[in-house]
This record gives C-alpha cells, structure tokens and sequence, in this order.
C-alpha cells in the first residue's frame, strides 16, 4: 500500500514539473537528514516548524500550528520513515522526493512539507 503510495505522489511531482525528482530512500535520511541537526519545515498552507530527529528515534519539534512543540519518536521503514508526535500517539508514515533544488519534499496522504537546511 505505502510503495503505491509513494509511487503516486512521485507520479504527480514528476508529471507537475518535468524536472529530475527522485525517491529519497531511508538510509539516505538518515544519514542525511534524521542525524540530529535542525530542519526546518513549511507545511502546505505554510506553517513553520523546526524537526530535530536524534540517532536513538526520539524526536523534537518546535512551532508549528498555533505555536505547538512536542516530542515524540522515529523510525524507518521500507520506503522512507514514520513517526509519531504528541499526544495522540498515531503513528504517520512518509517518503521523501528530492527536487531539482535540492530541497526535499515530505508526502504523507494529500499534504507535502518542504525540507532545507
């Protein structure tokens, strides 16, 4: 289910922009992104928020709506990584597709965050 998933979101990036987006597989996040820096995020409807993914799976993240900060954990999976965040205590799945600037798109169901650093 989440491989069709990825593979239509990758789908629709590539078909929106004729550009070379590419699948960012979980190694490559981890050793490049979830390696305990800061990432900073926007959201769909443009929220701000700040990620910070430490080696042993825990998490921490500041901003967000209406202010929010928590903290939760992180793992890998097949296609990218999933977490969970709060306490609602639901676990979320997302892969991540590079664009041609570098930059990373986060897909989780209908909703992209964009990754720099």
């Amino acid at each position: 289910m989440r491989a069709a998933f990825a593979v239509l979101f990758f789908a629709a990036l590539s078909t929106a922009a004729a550009s070379a987006a590419e699948l960012v597989g979980p190694q490559e996040l981890k050793s490049a992104w979830l390696d305990g820096r800061t990432i900073a995020t926007v959201g769909p409807r443009g929220g701000k928020s700040s990620f910070s993914f430490a080696p042993d799976g825990t998490l921490t993240r500041t901003g967000g709506r209406a202010g929010s900060a928590g903290a939760g954990t992180w793992r890998l999976d097949d296609e990218g990584f999933c977490m969970t965040l709060g306490s609602a205590g639901r676990e979320s799945c997302y892969v991540a597709i590079r664009g041609e600037d570098g930059a990373l798109k986060i897909m989780r169901r209908s909703a992209a965050f964009t990754w720099t650093r």
